[in-house]
C-alpha cells in the first residue's frame, strides 16, 4: 500500500521538476511567430514607429527575443524618415526568423554587410528590432525613390 504513493511522491517531484526547468535562468523556450506580411510599403511605414534610411556599420552586442538570440547592430543614419531615435548611435537589432530550431538567421541576418538599407522598426523590450525577419530591412540604394508617401494622411477628403 505504502509502494504507490511512493512512486506517486517520485512522479509528483519529477514533474515539478521537468516544469520548474523553464523558470531557472539561463533557460530558454522557443516562441513560434506567425510574421504579418504587409501589401504595401505604405502599410509597413504606417505601422512601423521607426523608419530610416543607413547603413549597418557593425554589429557590438547581443540580445533575446522569443528564445532567439537577436544580433545588435550599430547604424549609420542618413535619413529619418519616421519616428524619434534617441541621441546617440542608433543600435537595432535584426529580428530573428522564429520556428528554426533555435537558429535565429537561417538565411543570415539581413543586417549584416554595410550595405544600405531602409529600415522598418518597432520597440520591444527596450531595443529598436526591425520590424519582421523578411520586412524590416530592405536593401535600398543611392538614388531609388522612396516606395511610400512620407506626408502626413490627408484626414479632409475622409470627410467629404
Amino acid at each position: 500500500m505504502r509502494r504507490p504513493f511512493q512512486l506517486a511522491g517520485l512522479g509528483s517531484i519529477l514533474c515539478a521538476l521537468i516544469v520548474g526547468c523553464g523558470l531557472i535562468p539561463g533557460s530558454t523556450a522557443e516562441v513560434c511567430v506567425d510574421w504579418i506580411r504587409f501589401e504595401t510599403a505604405q502599410d509597413q511605414f504606417r505601422q512601423a514607429t521607426l523608419v530610416v534610411i543607413g547603413t549597418p556599420a557593425a554589429t557590438n552586442s547581443e540580445t533575446r527575443i522569443y528564445g532567439y538570440t537577436a544580433h545588435i547592430h550599430v547604424m549609420e543614419v542618413e535619413y529619418v524618415l519616421k519616428g524619434d531615435p534617441e541621441p546617440g548611435p542608433l543600435r537595432i537589432a535584426a529580428m530573428p526568423v522564429t520556428c528554426t530550431g533555435g537558429v535565429s538567421y537561417p538565411e543570415g541576418d539581413p543586417l549584416d554587410g554595410r550595405r544600405r538599407m531602409l529600415i522598418y522598426a518597432t520597440k520591444q523590450n527596450g531595443y529598436w528590432f526591425t520590424m519582421t525577419p523578411a520586412q524590416g530591412a530592405v536593401p535600398f540604394g543611392p538614388g531609388t525613390p522612396l516606395p511610400f508617401d512620407t506626408s502626413p494622411l490627408d484626414t479632409t477628403s475622409a470627410l467629404k
